[in-house]
């Protein structure tokens, strides 16, 4: 299987099996003649079926561990030449499948694997999350099939699910039970699992190659598992959904409770307390809500506020840090508003979990200041007790101007700017142009971490363009910057790797094309799908492309393009 795409640990592929090929995800046939499992509705012929599944041993979701342990030692010597799919039965006792599937998978060439017992194991939600995710690490080009209800298609494959056996559903039919987009609680009349399910996989292959796999997923919480499954893989195993994650281009949309713990938000979170340095120059922060409207600076509301700054400050307004307060993630930095791609259902009403989540990033986003910053915070609402919890976690003191009616009413604009006015900054040309040059260093601090910026535009760099913004360092293009959307060169990306140490993957053969998994000695792990990386040999930046498997994933794969080489040295 050759990875094409990602969205999560869901993935599109193609499959090739001798002279046939095939998209993922997708239905598959299982030719069960010659195991233990045959199906009491299976076909007469078997001849057109792309998968054989190897004998093995029925081993149940319950099974103790002592049967486990018989069963698998019987395994080990079978057999397998001959077959291309490995039954593994998802099992409660979950680390006795580890070992078994490494040894087996490592000394036999397999193209799938076969999850038995998964309409079990979905009612033990962490299980299930366990399970998937043990196998799906252990080779990125095995195709996972399992036997699950089209209604579970959408989150089966945004984990990891690639294809799904249907003989089961034929007793749907046989019951005269039809799929409704509202299965399993409304039921047509009629016989229509193969081809609902059919519909149903051209939905995800459509969503995942859009980008809206996770929007799809949580339109469709069919059954408690569903909820709880998500759930668990939120907020237990977001390591896994967040690698596999794509970067963030598009804007995001948050419908529902179960937006706020997206990957994409943890590693917003992770970022901001990783990667997000104050400017130098800082010396007062500034906290402020979020707008509607994105980027922040062209709404009405900021510009409002900028204008009150300009009143109060004047040219000290270059000594100004600004925060923005937000949901569900957290902090914003103003030179990051430009990567704040999100829109989210306003009530006026938060969550604790959204309030104390924003509220501990803020303070240990305010460690990062001088202790004797001046902090005002110019908020209503919920903002304020973000604020004011984040003041008391961080120890830090916070001055909040008199709002009424809202944040950009006339008596709260000249609370602000009265506030403002009592701090004597004053800014000059150089602030200005160090602000400037910030505004774009930091962007490249969030794509590949801090210190990146500087090496990209140091203090002697140039900036030549008006709105698509080129970078230079002693005559040589670094990079370009507009509204937040970067590019590198490789003489840029010799300075990041040699800043930071990030986002490169060695090979040791000359670059001609792209980069295939087959030729990763070493990769990244930081990296992740959608990311600008360095192809580096002999210590050199020979080349820079664009990722489209995760660091790790490109070590372990062995098919398919790992880097889409864009630029060559």
């Amino acid at each position: 299987m050759e990875i094409l795409r990602h969205e999560g640990p869901g993935r599109l592929g193609l499959v090739r099996l001798e002279e046939k090929s095939f998209r993922t995800p997708a239905l598959a046939g299982l030719d069960f003649t010659l195991s233990p499992f045959n199906s009491h509705f299976h076909p007469k012929d078997f001849s057109g079926y792309d998968f054989n599944l190897a004998p093995s041993i029925p081993i149940s979701f319950y099974t103790p561990p002592e049967v486990i342990e018989k069963a698998f030692g019987r395994l080990y010597g079978a057999d397998y030449s001959g077959f291309n799919t490995l039954y593994v039965p998802m099992l409660r006792h979950v680390e006795y499948l580890k070992e078994f599937v490494e040894n087996v998978l490592e000394t036999n060439k397999f193209d799938a694997v076969y999850l038995g017992n998964s309409k079990v194991a979905v009612k033990d939600y962490r299980r299930f999350l366990q399970n998937l995710r043990l196998i799906r690490e252990v080779n990125p080009n095995i195709m996972i099939i399992t036997d699950l209800e089209p209604f579970f298609y959408p989150l089966a494959v945004y984990l990891g699910v690639d294809a799904f056996d249907t003989r089961s559903l034929k007793l749907y039919d046989f019951h005269k039970k039809g799929f409704t987009p509202y299965s399993p609680l409304l039921w047509e009349e009629k016989a229509n699992s193969i081809e609902y399910a059919q519909k149903t996989i051209a939905l995800v292959r459509k969503a995942l190659e859009r980008g809206k796999l996770r929007y799809l997923v949580e339109n469709f919480f069919h059954t408690q598992s569903h909820a709880g499954i998500l759930r668990i893989a939120d907020r237990e195993h977001w390591d896994y959904l967040e690698k596999y994650t794509p970067i963030q281009k598009e804007t995001v949309y948050f419908i529902s409770d179960a937006s706020i713990n997206r990957p994409e938000v943890r590693r917003w979170h992770s970022r901001v307390g990783e990667r997000f340095l104050p400017p130098g120059n800082t010396e007062l922060l500034l906290l402020l809500p979020c707008s509607a409207k994105k980027p922040y600076s062209f709404s009405r509301s900021h510009i409002l506020y900028r204008k009150a700054a300009k009143e109060a400050l004047g040219s000290g307004i270059y000594r100004v840090h600004e925060l923005i307060l937000t949901s569900p993630f957290g902090v914003v930095p103003r030179e990051w508003e430009w990567l704040a791609k999100y829109d989210i259902v306003v009530t006026g009403h938060w969550s604790e979990e959204e309030i104390n989540s924003a509220a501990e990033l803020l303070a240990k986003s305010l460690e990062k200041y001088p202790p004797d910053t001046p902090i005002i915070a110019h908020l209503d609402e919920a903002y304020v007790e973000i604020a004011e919890r984040a003041a008391e976690m961080s120890g830090r003191e916070i001055v909040f101007t008199r709002v009424e009616n809202g944040t950009t009413s006339r008596e709260s604009l000249k609370s602000l700017t009265e506030m403002l006015g009592e701090f004597e900054l004053e800014g000059t040309k150089e602030d200005r142009t160090y602000r400037f040059m910030e505004n774009i260093r930091k962007v490249f601090d969030f794509y590949f971490g801090a210190g990146a910026g500087e090496a990209v535009l140091p203090g002697d760099g140039q900036v030549r363009g008006s709105r698509m913004l080129r970078i230079f360092v002693n005559g040589r293009q670094t990079g370009t910057f507009r509204e937040g959307v970067i590019s590198v060169t490789p003489f840029g990306m010799q300075r990041i790797y040699e800043a930071t140490g990030a986002y490169w993957v060695k090979v040791d053969f000359e670059l001609r094309g792209d980069v295939f998994a087959v030729g990763v000695d070493e990769a990244d792990e930081r990296i992740r799908p959608g990311d600008i990386v360095g192809i580096v040999r002999d210590g050199e930046v020979v080349g820079v492309g664009r990722a489209l498997l995760s660091g790790e994933e490109m070590v372990r794969a062995r098919r398919g393009v790992a880097v889409k080489v864009r630029k060559r040295a």
